[in-house]
């Protein structure tokens, strides 16, 4: 790693990565595809391997005391993304309290970015050497009086709360209204040109509010008492707003402004989303802005298992993703369920009092309004051969993690992708 600031870049990424480590659209975005050099073929579900892969690696040998800090360090990163359970589940899987995880997070993150960089970094293999993330000053430079970095604070911020509905209109009309005295103060208009009908947003309010927040007072102060114009669009699974500000830039770009910047792309990143800037240059805007939020989309998955610990599991396998949820403990309404619906995919015990799960498989291959509905088979009995001549699509022998089920989920989604017309000719 060539300087802090770069090692700091790697961490930020990787952190980012995980979060989105089972949403491979997301992670192809991940400037981690770069940093690490993995070839312009990789992408989302390539960089998902090499991650559990490193995480895996850093799994102590069985001879190493179950108190020993590796276990720790191998144990937060487990745990926390490749099981994705939430941070106390994790603290007391450890022994540790909240605050105690939150630093064995950073150093494990830390410890992981190092990994990566001496396997994958360019020219890998001609320099073994660690580039020394884990004590790089700059992944403590923002340390506050309390000593619990910037990173940490947003690394809360992300973990205390949850994804929700929110709408595009209000959302950025509530960033418009805070701003507003500003721009009043510095004679810098604000022309809003929000379109009705935008589809909802799936973010953290208050971190996306703030990331919005942060946007138009930059663009208010670097456009040079120009207007500020904010307009918004949907495109695919994503709600781009952008921010544009007129006039010319000062020769230098003021820190504070630069700072901004930076916290309004790691709240965005917090949000699932990301943000793109550009400095004007000569006759350009002053500052471009898009910020790019995810929205909420209607991809459900029906549960069907009368072990509530199970559906429990499988629900938090699935939070955070772009799929929801609806379960059900008991099968004989899980056919009604499926027709009112029409889910994606149905996930389907099959030791179940009443009727079992094979029989349920029939009726529902039988019945023309849910025969399409691809299933998984998910059950502790070695019978795949059996599941996927009786019509599913998947088979799962339990236990099952949180990878297996989102990849055959995925699976499942490419296999409902169209395929490309032939060439001509």
């Amino acid at each position: 790693m060539d300087t802090d600031q770069g090692a700091l870049q790697l961490v930020r990424s990787l952190r980012w990565s995980l979060r989105h480590l089972y949403n491979p659209e997301q992670l192809a975005l991940s400037p981690l595809v770069q940093l690490l050099d993995l070839g312009r073929q990789a992408d989302g579900k390539s960089l998902r391997e090499v991650l559990l892969e490193a995480i895996d690696g850093l799994r102590p040998s069985s001879d190493v005391p179950a108190q020993n800090k590796a276990w720790r360090v191998f144990g937060a990163l487990y745990y926390r993304y490749v099981d994705q359970f939430a941070q106390h589940e994790v603290a007391k899987t450890l022994g540790l309290s909240v605050r105690q995880l939150r630093r064995q997070e950073h150093l494990a993150m830390c410890v992981l970015a190092d990994q990566l960089w001496v396997r994958y970094g360019p020219k890998a293999g001609t320099d073994k050497r660690s580039p020394g993330i884990v004590n790089t000053p700059a992944l403590s430079s923002q340390r506050s009086p309390s000593g619990i970095t910037r990173e940490q604070e947003l690394d809360w911020l992300h973990d205390s709360a949850a994804r929700e509905p929110v709408d595009v209109l209000e959302i950025v009309r509530s960033a418009v209204r805070t701003v507003t005295p500003l721009s009043t103060a510095l004679r810098v208009p604000l022309d809003c040109q929000l379109p009705e009908g935008l589809p909802r947003l799936n973010v953290l309010c208050t971190s996306a509010r703030q990331a919005l927040v942060a946007v138009l007072s930059v663009a208010i102060r670097a456009g040079s008492s120009e207007r500020v114009t904010i307009t918004a669009g949907a495109r695919q699974r994503w709600v781009n707003i952008g921010v544009v500000a007129g006039g010319q830039r000062a020769a230098e770009i003021p820190g504070d402004l630069a700072d901004s910047v930076e916290m309004a792309r790691q709240l965005s990143e917090v949000c699932g989303g990301k943000l793109e800037v550009v400095w004007g240059e000569g006759t350009q805007p002053a500052f471009s802005a898009v910020v790019s939020l995810p929205v909420v989309e209607d991809a459900k998955v029906l549960i069907v298992d009368d072990n509530a610990d199970s559906v429990q599991l499988f629900e938090r396998y699935l939070a955070s993703t772009s799929y929801s949820c609806v379960s059900s403990t008991d099968p004989r309404e899980a056919l009604a369920l499926a027709q009112e619906l029409r889910p994606c995919a149905i996930v389907l015990d099959v030791m179940m009092p009443g009727l079992d799960g094979w029989e349920l498989l029939e009726r529902l291959r039988e019945d023309p309004d849910t025969s399409g509905i691809p299933v998984i088979v998910c059950t502790i009995l070695p019978e795949a051969q059996l599941a996927l001549t009786l019509g599913a699509a998947e088979f799962l022998r339990k236990p099952v993690n949180r990878a297996q089920l989102m990849s055959a989920l995925e699976r499942l989604a490419e296999r409902e992708q169209p395929e490309s017309p032939a060439p001509p000719g």
